[in-house]
C-alpha cells in the first residue's frame, strides 16, 4: 500500500500499522524518514529498552519475528528497525511454488504491541510510485510488481510503504520551495537557483544551507535572491545571475565586467562554470520542447525554471542556436576541465570563455 507521507501513518502512535516499509534510492530522505518514526515512536527521554536495531545481512525473517512477537519491556510499543531490508528477499520472481514466509505469516495477525520497520533501497522497486500514480505507466508499474520476489510481492499488500524517490536535477527548486514551506516560509526561483549551484546536487547540502538561510534571515517568510546573496557572501550586481543575463542578452562588455568582480571578490570559478552549465542546459530543453509546441506552464516546467523567467529564456535563445548552443557546452566543459587539471589564472579561463561564448 503505497503512501505519499508519513503524516496519517504516524498522526496517533495508538493506532499505527503493525509494519512499515521505508525505500528508495534517495538515502537522505530515508534517513529523514527514519528519525521521523523514531521519534514518534521514541520520544526523547523514552526508554530504548523496547528498541532493537538489526541489519539484514545478520538475520532472517524466523528471526525478526521471534524479536517481534516478544512484548515490550517498559514501553507500550516494541520498536523493531530491520536495516538493508531488500537482503531479505533476494532473488527475482518465479512460477515455481512459493516458499513459506515466516514475515508473511506474522503479518497475517502481527504482535498488537509490536511495530516493524523496514528500510533499504529496494532499487528493484525504483519509480513505483510515480508509475502507479501515473495512468500512463500502468504496464511500468505492473511490471516492476511483477519483477519482485515472494513474499516482498505479497508483503506490500499488507502495509503501508513510502519510497523516498530519488529527485531530479530539475525537481530541486520544487524540492526547495516544499522543504521552506514546512517552516511556512518560502522562496524566489532565482533564489532557489543560485542557493541549489552554491550547495550542489545533494539534498542533503541543499537542506543544510536552507538551514543556514533560516538562521541569518529567520524573520523572512520569502527569502529571496538577495537574501541567498547575502548568506553566501555575493554581491547584488555582480553575480551569477547577472552574469546569465547579461550572457543571455549577448553583452560580452557587462558579462567580462562581471567576471572580473565576481572573482575580485573571491568568487568561486567552478560554481560560475557549474551555474552557467545549468543555464545552457536549460536553453537546450527549451529548443527542444519549443519545437514540440506546449504552452508557457508547460515550457516552464520542462526547463526547470519559474514561467516568470520563461521570457528571459526564449529571449537567449535569439542568441544561441542549436549550433551555438552546442559550442556552448563545449567550450564550459572545456574551461572546467582546465580549471581542474592546471595551475591558469581563473580569471584568464573565465574572460576566454565568455569572450567565445558571444564570440
Amino acid at each position: 500500500m503505497l503512501i505519499d507521507s508519513l503524516n496519517k501513518t504516524l498522526s496517533d502512535t495508538k493506532k499505527l500499522p503493525p509494519a512499515l516499509l521505508i525505500y528508495g534510492e534517495e538515502e537522505f530522505l530515508r534517513e529523514e524518514a527514519y528519525h521521523r518514526v523514531l521519534h514518534a515512536l521514541m520520544p526523547d527521554g523514552q526508554s530504548h529498552h523496547d528498541m532493537e536495531i538489526v541489519d539484514a545481512d545478520s538475520v532472517n525473517e524466523a528471526q525478526i519475528v521471534d524479536m517481534a512477537d516478544a512484548f515490550p519491556f517498559i514501553s507500550e510499543k516494541k520498536v523493531i528497525i530491520v536495516k538493508q531490508a531488500d537482503k531479505l528477499f533476494g532473488g527475482r520472481a518465479s512460477k515455481k511454488k512459493e516458499a513459506k514466509s515466516p514475515l508473511l505469516n506474522y503479518l497475517q495477525s502481527p504482535q498488537p504491541t509490536t511495530f516493524l520497520l523496514l528500510t533499504g533501497q529496494f532499487s528493484s522497486m525504483s519509480g513505483l510510485k510515480s508509475a502507479s500514480k501515473n495512468p500512463k505507466q500502468s504496464e511500468k508499474a505492473k511490471k516492476i510488481l511483477g519483477s519482485l520476489p515472494f513474499p516482498l510481492n505479497t508483503i506490500l499488500d499488507k502495509i503501508p510503504v513510502l519510497e523516498c524517490a530519488k529527485v531530479s536535477e530539475r525537481e530541486l527548486a520544487s524540492w526547495t520551495n516544499a522543504r521552506l514551506a514546512e517552516h511556512g516560509k518560502s522562496i524566489t526561483q532565482e533564489a532557489a537557483e543560485y542557493l541549489i549551484t552554491n550547495a550542489g546536487l545533494s539534498l542533503r547540502d541543499i537542506a543544510n544551507e536552507l538551514e543556514k538561510l533560516m538562521l541569518f534571515a529567520p524573520e523572512r517568510k520569502q527569502y529571496t535572491e538577495e537574501d541567498v546573496l547575502g548568506l553566501v557572501g555575493s554581491s547584488r550586481i555582480y553575480n551569477v545571475f547577472e552574469l546569465q543575463k547579461a550572457i543571455g542578452r549577448g553583452d560580452a562588455a557587462k558579462s567580462v565586467e562581471i567576471v572580473h568582480h565576481m572573482l575580485n571578490a573571491d568568487g568561486n570559478a567552478i560554481m560560475i562554470i557549474s551555474m552557467l552549465l545549468r543555464y545552457f542546459s536549460a536553453l537546450f530543453r527549451l529548443t527542444d520542447a519549443q519545437a514540440q509546441g506546449g504552452n508557457p506552464y508547460e515550457l516552464a516546467k520542462i526547463v526547470g525554471v519559474n514561467a516568470y523567467f520563461l521570457p528571459e529564456y526564449q529571449s537567449a535563445l535569439r542568441h544561441f542556436p542549436p549550433m551555438k548552443l552546442a559550442k556552448a557546452m563545449y567550450l564550459l566543459r572545456n574551461a572546467d576541465l582546465t580549471l581542474k587539471s592546471s595551475s591558469q589564472s581563473p580569471t584568464i579561463v573565465l574572460q576566454t570563455l565568455v569572450i567565445g561564448l558571444l564570440s
